[in-house]
């Protein structure tokens, strides 16, 4: 998925500044980097956040396997850069001093995470990510959770969750590239089956949930097309090489199933601001 279509349903409710981002380590670059004026904007990057640390993965596994080579170095370049723009827009809105401090310890995270994301894709650094990874992923739901903790509205909690969904698509193609390259095998195929757990327990949860429009309830239908194939694709086996065969389905319905979770959150954040209003 191209960088434009992931900003579309992020630049609702913000602010647009131009700052200079780092891209590289040895370069700049001036973007537009959209500034959160309200807490479900704030929640709604924040969980964009955690899904782009999982994307990442899943691009630079890609990558190293040679699995559509090309998409995944554009998939690789495009969460950094758009990971950075981000930082850089919640380093701008801190609103309590909880925000800050875990801005701070993402920015931290990134740092190491991005140099490592820099070398060259293979074996030895996959396995190295994989702790790196997790702390960058874990770090930032806590700024996501920090930024709910302003509000507590219900609707707020809502964005985070459906946010979430985001995140466990692009989180269950990381462990099965993974699995694939013969990387962390049970374990690897352990947090497969949790996220899917997970993320069918949420469908259900923001199905029923009190705030859920129709508007939502499509939403969640589009999504569940999705999710039915990619489920499948998944766990169709644990054999390494049988998972690399069916590796670019895979990796072509992660990107649907980002798209429709992206659509669903856009939605909810709306609905959330219509509220605050």
């Amino acid at each position: 998925m191209d960088r434009l279509r992931l900003c579309l349903c992020f630049l609702a409710g913000l602010i647009v500044s131009v700052v200079p981002v780092a891209v590289h380590a040895e370069t700049t670059a001036t973007v537009a980097v959209a500034v959160p004026i309200d807490i479900a904007s704030a929640v709604d990057i924040s969980g964009r956040q955690r899904m782009l640390s999982q994307r990442m993965m899943k691009a630079y596994l890609m990558l190293g396997q040679n699995i559509a080579a090309e998409d995944a170095r554009s998939e690789l370049q495009d969460s950094i850069n758009q990971f950075e723009s981000q930082l850089v827009a919640q380093k701008a809105f801190q609103p309590t001093a909880k925000v800050e401090n875990s801005v701070a310890r993402l920015d931290v995270a990134w740092l190491r995470c991005k140099t490592l994301l820099a070398a060259a894709p293979g074996k030895e650094g996959a396995a190295d990510l994989h702790n790196v990874s997790e702390t960058l992923q874990k770090a930032a739901h806590d700024v996501t959770l920090a930024y709910e903790g302003v509000s507590g509205e219900p609707l707020v909690h809502l964005v985070n969750l459906v946010g979430r969904q985001r995140m466990l698509s692009q989180r269950m193609a990381m462990f099965y590239f993974y699995r694939a390259w013969d990387l962390f095998g049970d374990p690897s195929d352990m947090e497969l089956h949790l996220s899917q757990a997970h993320f069918t327990a949420v469908l259900n949860q923001i199905e029923n949930s009190p705030y859920a429009t129709v508007q939502i309830k499509e939403g969640l239908v589009k999504l569940r097309q999705e999710w039915k194939p990619y489920q499948q694709f998944l766990f169709a086996s644990k054999d390494p090489v049988r998972m690399r065969e069916n590796a670019l389905r895979v990796a072509e319905l992660s990107e649907r199933m980002l798209m429709r979770a992206e659509e669903l959150v856009a939605l909810v954040v709306a609905q959330a601001q219509a509220v605050s209003q």
